[in-house]
């Protein structure tokens, strides 16, 4: 499945797999879980015992327009990912939008597999905003993070932001918000800081119904049983885990979903329910 479907009150969800890497040793993703960790979670893996995300972003039509969360991995080739492409493009013709229709971008932080396809390249090469009617959004924490070409991330993180976000800046397509300001009615951030400091959810509401998009607050939905595990690319393992505490504690059993963009589709979207003094992933999207 490479596009996941659900609804939020008049909200269309989609979930969409921008790529799909070559899968790893869960050691490379996880290093600090050992293997026999992962024997009851076996289902979260391949046949082989390996580890493979999907690098994923999300598409909302509804009242507000088109909304994308999150803008994957890009065209590609990303020599990072083994020379991966993107599909997001493919993805939007079939769903019947155009690079003009979306209206806005929400980003919940500026990883490279979450801004890709922010800019492409226009006839004489120069990068401009791959969404000329949207304004793209982002908070004012990440911003700043990532405006001091932090040292902490690995450098094909700051490469993709000096090649894909800031032309949006410079065509004065990007809005810096507030954290946790509501940039566009009905979506609301929310910070959950840990995979960077400025790392934030976006809480979609319609007609009381509610979607969590908490990207990459989890990498798999393990953690959602495991939330002490912490992904390698979490800038602040100890904050990543008090942000899994509180909104696992806070939404279980409320009917709210969550949806996460490296979860594979068909498990994207869903809700926690609290199970033995934990909680447990329950999909919902078809």
């Amino acid at each position: 499945m490479d596009i996941s479907r659900t609804t939020v009150g008049r909200l269309e969800i989609f979930g969409i797999a921008d790529a799909r890497p070559a899968p790893v040793d869960p050691a490379r993703s996880y290093p600090d879980v050992p293997r026999e960790a992962w024997t009851p979670h076996a289902r979260w893996l391949t046949a082989e015992g390996l580890f493979r995300p999907d690098l994923g972003c999300f598409v909302v039509r509804g009242p507000a327009g088109v909304v994308l969360v999150d803008a994957g991995i890009g065209p590609g080739p990303v020599a990072y990912l083994g020379e991966a492409r993107g599909t997001l493009r493919r993805h939007l013709d079939a769903l019947g939008i155009g690079l003009a229709d979306v209206t806005s971008v929400l980003f919940t932080h500026l990883h490279f597999d979450h801004v890709g396809w922010a800019s492409l390249p226009d006839a004489q090469g120069a990068m401009r905003p791959s969404f000329p009617n949207a304004r793209y959004v982002v908070g004012r924490s990440e911003w700043a993070f990532w405006e001091a070409s932090p040292q902490s991330v690995m450098a094909h993180h700051r490469e993709a932001f000096e090649r894909v976000v800031r032309p949006v800046a410079v065509a004065g397509q990007l809005v810096v918000v507030e954290d946790g300001a509501e940039p566009i009615d009905g979506f609301a951030y929310r910070r959950l800081p840990g995979n960077t400091p400025g790392h934030q959810g976006i809480l979609a509401t319609s007609v009381g119904a509610r979607c969590l998009f908490a990207a990459d607050l989890c990498h798999c939905p393990v953690q959602v049983r495991e939330w002490r595990w912490s992904h390698r690319s979490d800038v602040e393992p100890e904050a990543g885990r008090a942000s899994r505490r509180a909104v696992f504690g806070e939404l279980a059993d409320t009917g709210t979903l969550l949806a996460f963009g490296h979860f594979p589709r068909g498990a994207d979207i869903g809700e926690v329910h609290a199970d033995g003094g934990g909680w447990r992933w329950a999909p919902v999207a078809g």
